[in-house]
C-alpha cells in the first residue's frame, strides 16, 4: 500500500499545482493500489473491463470504475469490503448525519485522518482570510463529541465517529470555538414529566450569543476578535428569526464571517424536518440583520464518503454559492439516466469527485454521489478568475424523509 506521510508532507503535497499530466499519474497509482489490495474493487475493475493502461489524458478519468455512495451505507453491508486494511487497524468509522436512518461508514486510518483534517484547513484558510490566531467561532451545532455519541443510536460499529465532527475539530485547532447548542438538566426533567422526553433538555444559547456579540463590540478597535458564526444553516435561520422578533441587529462591516455547510437546504438535515431554505433569502437576512456584504456568507461542501473539502462564495449572478475544486482533485458531471460524462458548462448531473489522496484505508478515489450539480466553468471560476473547475449545488435527486440525530431540536 501507498506509504504513510507526516503532516509535514501533507501540508506540502496539497500546496502543489497539479496539472493534468501529473493527476493523472497520480491516479494511476492509487488506483493500482486499490486493486491490489481490494478484491472487491479489483472485481469491480475487472468486470468494467478497465486497464490502468487506458489512462492517457484528462479525459481518460470518466473510464475509471467509480464507488457510489450508496455502497457505504450500512444496509448495502459492503464498507467493510471496500477496506484495503484489517479493521482492527482502523482509528475509527467515520459516520454520515444519517438523513435517510441509514449511515455511511468509512473506515480511517491516521493518514486519512491527517489528509481530512489538513485539506479542511486548506480550505478554512483559503477561502476565510482570517486572521484566525485573533477569532472565535460560534457554532450553531452540538460539540463533536456529543455528535459521536448521536451516531450511537444508528451503528453498533465502535468505534465510530461524526463525520462533520471532523470540521469542528480541526475549527478548535485553528481558533477559540464555542458551541451554541446547550443541554439543562431542568428542562429535561420538566421534559420527562410532560412528554416522557428528553428533548427539550436541549436549547440554543440564543442570549449568550448576543451578549458575547455586544461585548466584543464594546472593546477597541484593536482588541476586538473576529467573529465566525456556522453550523446549521437552519438554526441560524431561527436565531435570525429571534433578532427580527426582539428588533435587534447590527453593523459589524469586515468583523464577521457567516460559514454554514452540511446541505440541509432542501427542509431536510439528519432527524431534522422544517421548511426548505431560500438560499437568496438567506443570504440577504443574514445582510441586512448583521450588516455585513453578501460575500462574506459561504458555504463548505463536502460528504463523509470522500476525502475532499470545497469551499465556495456568493455569487449574486447566480443567486447561490459557487464551488471552488481544490488542484489536489477533479470533478465529473455525469447524466442522472445514463451516467455518461458530460462536459459542457451548464450541464447538469450527478458530481464525481476523484482524488489520489486520502485513501489509505478504504478505497474512495472516484465517488459519485446522488447531488444534483450544474458545472459552472471547467477550468477557472468566471467570478473569482481562480483556478479549477467551479459547480453549484441544486439538491439532492431524490427527497429523504429526515430522521438523524438533530431530531432532538425539532422542537424548536
Amino acid at each position: 500500500m501507498l506509504e504513510s506521510l507526516t503532516k509535514s508532507e501533507i501540508k506540502t503535497t496539497l500546496e502543489k499545482d497539479y496539472k493534468d499530466t501529473e493527476f493523472i499519474g497520480l491516479m494511476r497509482e492509487i488506483i493500482t493500489d486499490n486493486i491490489e489490495n481490494n478484491e472487491f474493487y479489483s472485481d469491480m475493475v475487472k468486470t468494467a473491463g478497465f486497464n490502468v493502461d487506458s489512462l492517457n489524458n484528462i479525459d481518460d478519468l470518466a473510464l475509471i470504475p467509480f464507488i457510489s455512495t450508496t455502497f457505504y451505507k450500512q444496509s448495502a453491508n459492503l464498507y467493510k469490503k471496500l477496506l484495503k486494511t484489517p479493521e482492527d487497524k482502523i482509528v475509527h468509522w467515520n459516520c454520515s448525519s444519517t438523513t435517510s436512518g441509514d449511515p455511511s461508514l468509512i473506515g480511517v486510518n491516521k493518514n486519512d485522518l491527517d489528509f481530512l483534517h489538513e485539506m479542511s484547513r486548506k480550505c478554512f484558510l483559503d477561502f476565510i482570510p482570517r486572521d484566525w490566531d485573533n477569532a472565535i467561532v460560534y457554532l450553531f451545532s452540538p460539540s463533536a463529541k456529543l455528535l459521536d455519541r448521536f451516531c450511537y443510536r444508528f451503528t453498533k460499529e465502535r468505534p465510530v465517529r461524526a463525520y462533520s465532527g471532523n470540521y469542528y475539530k480541526v475549527s478548535e485547532e485553528m481558533t477559540e470555538v464555542e458551541y451554541l447548542f446547550g443541554f439543562s438538566i431542568l428542562r429535561s426533567i420538566k421534559a420527562l414529566i410532560k412528554a416522557k422526553s428528553l428533548a427539550a433538555g436541549f436549547y440554543i444559547k440564543q442570549s449568550y450569543l448576543i451578549k458575547s456579540l455586544n461585548k466584543n463590540l464594546k472593546k477597541p478597535d484593536g482588541e476586538r476578535l473576529n467573529v465566525g458564526i456556522g453550523g446549521s444553516n437552519h438554526l441560524i435561520n431561527v436565531f435570525m428569526k429571534f433578532l427580527r422578533e426582539n428588533n435587534i441587529t447590527y453593523n459589524l462591516g469586515n468583523e464577521l464571517d457567516v460559514v454554514v455547510g452540511g446541505g440541509g437546504w432542501d427542509g431536510h438535515k439528519a432527524m431534522l424536518k422544517y421548511p426548505p431554505i431560500n438560499k437568496l433569502e438567506f443570504v440577504s437576512n443574514i445582510s441586512e440583520l448583521f450588516g455585513i456584504e453578501r460575500k462574506r456568507v459561504l458555504d463548505i461542501y463536502g460528504f463523509t464518503e470522500c476525502p475532499i473539502v470545497f469551499g465556495s462564495h456568493w455569487s449574486d449572478k447566480y443567486e447561490d454559492f459557487i464551488f471552488h475544486c481544490p488542484q489536489y482533485s477533479r470533478i465529473i458531471i455525469r447524466d442522472n439516466k445514463s451516467l455518461e460524462a458530460l462536459k459542457k458548462e451548464g450541464d447538469r448531473g450527478f458530481l464525481e469527485v476523484l482524488t489520489p489522496f486520502g485513501s489509505s484505508a478504504a478505497v474512495k478515489h472516484a465517488v459519485i454521489v446522488d447531488d444534483n450539480v450544474e458545472l459552472i466553468s471547467k477550468n477557472s471560476c468566471p467570478e473569482c478568475g481562480k483556478e479549477g473547475a467551479t459547480f453549484r449545488i441544486l439538491g439532492r435527486a431524490e427527497q429523504s424523509e429526515g430522521i438523524g440525530c438533530s431530531s432532538l431540536i425539532s422542537w424548536i
